[in-house]
């Protein structure tokens, strides 16, 4: 494929139009691969066609929303790419929501549709604002999912569910109204939605990132032009959820532009992945860090990894520990250097300056057509190279807000003196002279002590790095109950294998008064098996009960 402008896409194709032109010259290699099943990029489109048309026989058309819970399966592919093609707009939220939640989205979008996995039905009860199909995950496998669904559905009462809620529908039933409609017109959305993300990324608390079309069309064509080494007929395991950004836009927009057979894992249990690599054998990899827990710890004798080109990590910090244990295994078991860690948000698309560097403490410099500056985070003024401030990040993968929330919306996208709209990221970090950036951590992290001193907790978590007995560990702010207001630090700590708790606690105590300041004593120690987490995998940094 020829090197294309970003100047000869933006503002002219939808997601869908832009994978069917640049696709063209692939139309018989595999596009997705399934637990063996292959669909090549011809059935891919006649799939995706096939779905416009249940969509449309269902009533939806331009600027309508569809909300999509699915993870990574076929048909999830193809309804993301099916909305896109009528202008009808994707939303995203968790398979994992509750009732709850799901009434809040719909209040939220108002979704002509909406599309869930079956094991998520029981939380659509009592919900009559919208008519719901349900797949199960391994629908594209024919006869298995029948075998498995029978009982499945009788045992969960899903069955009785479903008779109950005339507003429930399964996906045959969807997919056979395909038939009523003998057409669909190519569309864009009136204002170019692409879709809605939900996200905690740049400060905390949950909102929903507007994506463009340019947004995904340009990140694909950035990161095209910044790794050449993804090339048509590889492949890329896409273990990631689709109703996440990261998924959608680097792990399945980006390399079908590209030619690459995607290979789905619905749901992935990660101790599970080593034995899922060495099956799928996929020649890259996107992932989170926390992916890798128990990978790191497995069993690797007699084991080839040399089917491995790229191992990119995002979404979050992966522990040097952690990180140089993982580049050992592969370089040990014949793949040479293939870790790429980046830096990215969905508000740039997961992409921007996910800059997907080669080893070492950078993250990289920022991609093309990319700019990244480091800025004061009080007065947005630009700083040297080496003083550490807010990262800001201008270019064509900029999200264009937030839904509904001008004021939280004004705060991300800011008109800088160089007459450029930069994202404010909420980020800490620095540049160094040849323009790597360095990642610190997220400034919401930092709290502010009953004196008013403001405290880094990644300067607490760097200190006890270099404790022999500790294998990893995080700090979180609590409520200091010895003051009437402020904050203080408690430490989760993993500990080395072998370690006993008793004798560590008092090693680490007396190490924390030896190499940290007053102010930056830990209230409260805890040993825990692993760190906490969100439920998207990524450390939670305002977790404050982590159980062992």
């Amino acid at each position: 494929m020829s090197k294309i402008s970003l100047e000869s896409i933006l503002n002219k194709h939808s997601a869908y139009c832009f994978l069917k032109k640049y696709s063209l010259e692939y139309e018989d290699n595999i596009a997705i691969s399934f637990y063996g099943k292959q669909i090549s990029y011809k059935t891919l489109f006649s799939k995706i066609d096939e779905m416009a048309k249940a969509l449309v026989s269902y009533g939806v058309k331009k600027d309508d929303v569809v909300a999509s819970s699915l993870p990574g399966c076929p048909e999830g592919i193809y309804l993301i790419y099916a909305i896109n093609k009528i202008g009808a707009i994707y939303c995203a939220f968790d398979c994992r929501a509750k009732n709850n939640e799901i009434k809040e989205m719909i209040k939220m979008f108002s979704p002509k549709l909406c599309f869930v996995p079956n094991f998520q039905l029981k939380e659509f009860y009592d919900v009559h604002d919208c008519d719901v199909i349900f797949i199960n995950p391994i629908h594209a496998l024919g006869t298995i999912e029948k075998l498995y669904s029978i009982p499945a559905d009788f045992f969960t009462g899903r069955n009785y569910l479903c008779k109950k809620n005339k507003f429930l529908h399964s996906y045959n039933s969807f997919i056979r109204k395909s038939k009523n409609v003998e057409s669909v017109h190519d569309e864009k959305s009136t204002e170019n939605i692409f879709g809605y993300f939900y996200t905690s990324g740049t400060t905390y608390g949950r909102k929903s990132v507007i994506l463009t079309n340019d947004n995904i069309n340009s990140a694909a064509v950035i990161q095209k032009e910044a790794n050449n080494l993804i090339q048509s007929g590889q492949s890329l395991l896409n273990i990631m959820p689709l109703f996440t950004c990261y998924s959608v836009s680097l792990a399945t927009h980006l390399p079908l532009f590209c030619g690459v057979t995607v290979k789905l894992i619905p749901l992935l249990n990660p101790k599970k992945l080593k034995q899922v690599m060495l099956k799928e054998k996929p020649n890259y990899i996107i992932t989170v860090p926390a992916h890798w827990d128990y990978f790191i710890n497995d069993d690797f004798r007699d084991c080839d990894l040399s089917f491995v080109k790229g191992i990119i990590i995002g979404g979050d910090i992966m522990n040097p520990v952690y990180r140089n244990k993982l580049r050992k295994i592969f370089q040990d078991h014949g793949a040479d250097e293939p870790l790429r860690i980046g830096y990215g948000l969905s508000e740039t698309t997961s992409t921007a300056v996910a800059c997907f560097s080669p080893m070492g403490n950078s993250v990289g410099k920022a991609l093309p057509y990319m700019k990244v500056n480091i800025c004061n985070m009080e007065t947005g003024e630009p700083l040297a190279c080496g003083e550490e401030g807010e990262i800001c990040i201008s270019g064509p993968t900029l999200c264009k807000g937030y839904f509904k929330e001008e004021k939280m919306t004004n705060e991300l996208l800011r008109m800088h003196a160089d007459g450029n709209i930069w994202l404010h990221s909420g980020d800490r970090g620095y540049l160094d002279e040849k323009g790597s950036l360095y990642f610190c951590e997220r400034y919401k992290r930092m709290y502010v002590r009953f004196d008013g001193t403001k405290i880094s907790p990644y300067s607490i978590e760097q200190a006890l790095s270099a404790c022999d007995l500790i294998e990893d560990c995080l700090v979180v702010a609590i409520i200091d109950t010895d003051h009437s207001h402020g904050k203080c630090a408690k430490v989760n700590i993993v500990l080395k294998e072998g370690e006993n708790e008793e004798r560590a606690m008092a090693t680490i105590r007396k190490f924390c008064k030896k190499h940290l300041d007053e102010h930056m004593q830990p209230k409260e120690i805890v040993f825990v098996n692993r760190l906490p987490r969100t439920a998207n995998g990524k450390l939670d940094y305002f977790e404050k009960n982590a159980k062992k």
